[in-house]
């Protein structure tokens, strides 16, 4: 039986996984599946030309007879240490941490914040500044650079836009971007 401080108690939910890009394996895996696929319909026309259902020499057979009595030519060694460069990228690229794409607002439950929306909310701030004609933002997950149209050249103004810009950023995140204004003056 439970008591009612107990029930008072309340239960969060397990934090989620942040959002990551896609894994660079993928690509790799991609294009192995592609390769196994031509190299399954390449014998299964080898079969139907053995089997007489279509006309022609088989594919795999003149292959394998143009590389009989091969011997080790010039080419043949950097052509071997690409095939090892491109293998040990390979490994790399599926051993490799997937990167993040989202910044983490604090909340309750886990809640992420993109890096678009991230710049969406800073250029927004920073036309809320009376002054300020025009702006654009860039946002990473490290940083956020704004770049404002102003009416003056005033350095209080500056001052303002990383104001608005920082206070708005700052309830979003858990973790603060580095914030860097610049102000032009006239729109163009």
């Amino acid at each position: 039986m439970t008591t009612a401080s107990e029930q008072a108690v309340a239960v969060r939910p397990a934090p989620g996984r942040p959002p990551v890009a896609a894994p660079a394996a993928g690509y790799v895996g991609a294009l192995l599946a592609f390769l196994i696929l031509t190299a399954g319909a390449v014998a299964l026309r080898d079969a139907a030309v053995h089997f007489g259902w279509l006309t022609g020499t088989a594919w795999i057979d003149t292959a394998v007879a143009g590389l009989d009595g091969l011997t080790p030519q010039g080419w043949m060694l950097p052509a071997g240490v690409v095939v090892a460069v491109v293998g040990l990228w390979w490994i790399v690229a599926a051993l490799r941490p997937r990167r993040p794409t989202a910044l983490e607002v604090p909340a309750q439950t886990s809640v992420w914040i993109a890096k678009a929306d991230v710049a969406r909310l800073a250029r927004a701030a920073a036309e809320s500044v009376p002054g300020v004609l025009s702006s654009r933002a860039l946002a990473s997950l490290r940083s956020v650079k704004v770049t404002a149209d102003v009416t003056g050249d005033d350095a209080a103004l500056q001052a303002a836009i990383t104001t608005a810009v920082a206070d708005a950023i700052g309830g979003f995140t858990t973790t603060t971007p580095r914030l860097k204004v610049r102000t032009r003056t006239g729109a163009n």
